[in-house]
């Protein structure tokens, strides 16, 4: 427990971070929706007012009809007073009488009328003008506080998606940014779906980035308003609003905490979903030569019910601990209006105050509601955004000063050690020479050590003991990054991208222009590649090139390299997957390069290494042989075996690629007859 608040803090710190340089746009966010809240704290005031006035109209007209009933007998009683006075006084001048008991005219009655206040326990009375008018007045107010509030409240709502989107960028581009500067060795053992899904976690950072600046404070602040003006209006029945919110609370608390356990299995498990697609998509050919269809899909229903199993308990125990929030919120209406209603009737509360006691004890629980179900969004979000701090954790390779200066291409390994596991060290003691503008070919048994030895040229790795230094600089002191800017590789893993394949070529050297494209393409012999389509160079391809044949796509990391001009080129397995004649094509293309350029070429098809300079052989991490390839034949060893097989091989391949030529040819020159 003590673990994950203290990872939370982590992420709460590191998220203030990432807000704090915007923390004006965060201010002027949060002033404009807590005037939008003010704004609407107002309305069930004026609620209050109407309802009274028109209770007060109710009043008046019960009055005048009280006082008609009183008039009736008062005329009743005059006449006969009258009556008896003229039998017993004849003389009395009858028109003044009259014109002295006569009533006032209504409009002097109206002049001397003044509008009486509504006090907390008396509703005045009210004519229908004034009625009417307080009604005008009431819809028009709570019509331009409306319009202010949803006014103000959009402004803020733009600016807070600005926000939103200036923190999730920097937020996605740092974590991407620094998950490509991990060392090769972080991705070994993880997926790249679930590394992407940690990445992107905008959705997670946009619900945070709008809790602070639209929710947290504008909601406590209208929680302290309603408080505030139920207390000033009447404390007793803000007391009875207020039982319930203990018992409300203790819910809400108990429902965030349920709904954070389990958080980060939870996430993991939804990662392993998306690992799970992305691998089947990426190999979708390998899918379909096995007949797999059925059983991807049945092991992604194995693994997406789980998930989704989770997902609906959460959702069940969410939805439980609302109904009962929702009971309170409905019982607490139920005794305002009991209690209020009681009030009215002993004159003690008006109609208007218990409407605006229940308007106002609806937007009270909204603020608790809000907030607490806030919590638990947060708790959510922090538990996801926590996953992709966790990889800003890892350290990034070491950033150097130094930049790699080639002058003539000379590399020295010098007693390397190296192993990926304490148990187990793939070098021991490696120690060769390349010299500059001579081409050195690295070769072994399978598990020798040769791919691990030019990673370690690359920097990928870093090497357990020992020294590897280019032109008399030893590389542990330079940029990893200076170091593979000036050294090309081309390898059979190697990657093409979804787009054109110009930007699959240029991808090394984005500035290398078309006719250099064009060239390199033809270099690494692409020429019956681009003709074949319609498109040419501008020909969109697949993700990791669906639509090409392993050899095109090996021709395009080959262009890739060449269009790059690298000082140092290694050929990894670089034509592996291709046929006899691109081989020969592209070893014309080396012979070019090696006349100013450091070239090394690792193979296991002797054709390759046979014009090579020198030959280093490797055999569990060590060099078992060294020299001219002439002078490693005569001297009967491993390499003279890998020779005498290679040329039986390479014998072999040029006889049946002659034969294909032919039949090819054949059949043309039958489609021109």
């Amino acid at each position: 427990m003590a673990v994950e608040k203290n990872l939370s803090q982590t992420v709460w710190k590191n998220i203030w971070l990432l807000i704090l340089p915007y923390r004006k746009k965060v201010f002027w966010v949060v002033c404009l929706s807590l005037l939008s809240t003010g704004a609407s704290l107002i309305e069930p005031l004026i609620y209050r007012e109407a309802v009274n006035d028109v209770a007060g109209l109710f009043i008046s007209q019960a009055k005048d009809s009280a006082n008609v009933e009183i008039n009736l007998v008062v005329a009743r009683e005059d006449s006969l007073a009258k009556k008896e006075s003229m039998l017993v006084s004849p003389k009395i001048d009858e028109a003044a009488h009259i014109k002295k008991t006569a009533p006032k005219p209504k409009h002097e009655k109206a002049k001397k009328r003044k509008k009486q206040p509504h006090t907390k326990t008396h509703v005045a009375s009210r004519t229908p003008d004034e009625a009417l008018q307080t009604l005008l007045w009431a819809a028009g107010l709570l019509f331009l506080i409306n319009l202010i509030s949803t006014l103000i409240w959009r402004v803020s709502e733009n600016k807070n998606v600005r926000l939103s989107c200036l923190v999730e960028q920097k937020f996605i581009q740092n974590t991407f940014s620094h998950v490509l500067n991990l060392p090769l060795g972080f991705f070994s053992k993880r997926s790249s779906a679930a590394i992407a899904k940690q990445i992107d976690q905008s959705e997670e950072v946009s619900a945070v980035v709008n809790g602070f600046a639209q929710q947290i404070l504008p909601e406590l602040i209208s929680l302290v308003g309603i408080l505030a003006i139920m207390f000033w209006q009447n404390v007793p029945l803000t007391s009875i609003s207020l039982i319930i919110v203990p018992f409300y609370l203790l819910i809400a608390r108990r429902s965030a905490k349920k709904l954070e356990s389990g958080l980060s299995s939870y996430y993991e498990r939804w990662e392993g979903v998306s690992t799970r697609i992305q691998d089947a998509l990426v190999g979708i050919k390998t899918v379909k030569l096995s007949g797999a269809e059925n059983r991807e899909a049945e092991n992604l229903k194995s693994i997406s019910d789980e998930a989704y199993r989770d997902y609906v308990a959460r959702s069940r125990l969410s939805n439980k601990y609302v109904f009962w929030e929702t009971m309170l919120t409905h019982f607490s209406t139920a005794l305002v209006l009991g209690y209020g209603g009681y009030l009215t009737l002993q004159n003690k509360l008006t109609p208007g105050d218990v409407v605006m006691f229940v308007t106002y004890l609806d937007r009270l629980y909204s603020p608790i509601d809000s907030l607490a179900s806030l919590w638990v969004s947060l708790q959510q979000n922090i538990a996801s955004i926590a996953r992709a701090f966790k990889l800003l954790e890892n350290d990034t390779e070491p950033q150097r000063a130094n930049e790699l200066i080639i002058e003539k291409g000379k590399i020295e390994f010098r007693n390397v050690h190296f192993s990926y596991t304490a148990d187990r060290e793939i070098l021991k003691g490696l120690s060769f020479v390349c010299e500059p503008g001579k081409v050195t070919a690295i070769v072994g048994s399978s598990g020798a050590g040769k791919t691990t030895t030019v990673d370690l040229l690359l920097k990928l790795f870093e090497p357990s003991s020992g020294e590897i230094w280019i032109d008399g600089q030893n590389i542990s002191t330079l940029d990893a990054s200076s170091v593979r800017q000036q050294v090309g590789t081309v390898s059979t893993d190697g990657m093409v991208f979804s787009g054109t394949l110009a930007d699959n070529i240029r991808y090394k050297r984005p500035s290398a222009t078309d006719a250099e494209v064009q060239k390199a393409a033809i270099e690494a012999g692409m020429e019956n590649t681009l003709s074949r389509l319609p498109e040419g160079l501008q020909t969109e391809v697949g993700e990791s090139g669906i639509g090409l044949s392993v050899g095109e796509r090996q021709r395009i990391q080959i262009a890739r390299v060449l269009v790059a001009h690298p000082r140092i080129l290694i050929l990894d397995e670089a034509t592996a997957n291709l046929d006899y004649a691109t081989e020969t094509e592209i070893k014309r293309t080396i012979d070019e390069i090696r006349k100013e350029n450091t070239v090394i070429i690792i193979a296991h098809r002797f054709s390759m290494v046979r014009d090579a300079d020198y030959v280093v052989v490797l055999s569990d991490g060590v060099v078992i042989e060294a020299g001219a390839p002439s002078t490693l034949i005569t001297k009967a060893g491993w390499f003279a075996d890998f020779a005498k097989a290679g040329e039986t091989s390479s014998d072999e391949d040029a006889a049946l690629e002659e034969e294909v030529d032919e039949e090819e040819k054949d059949e043309m020159e039958e489609e021109d007859g």
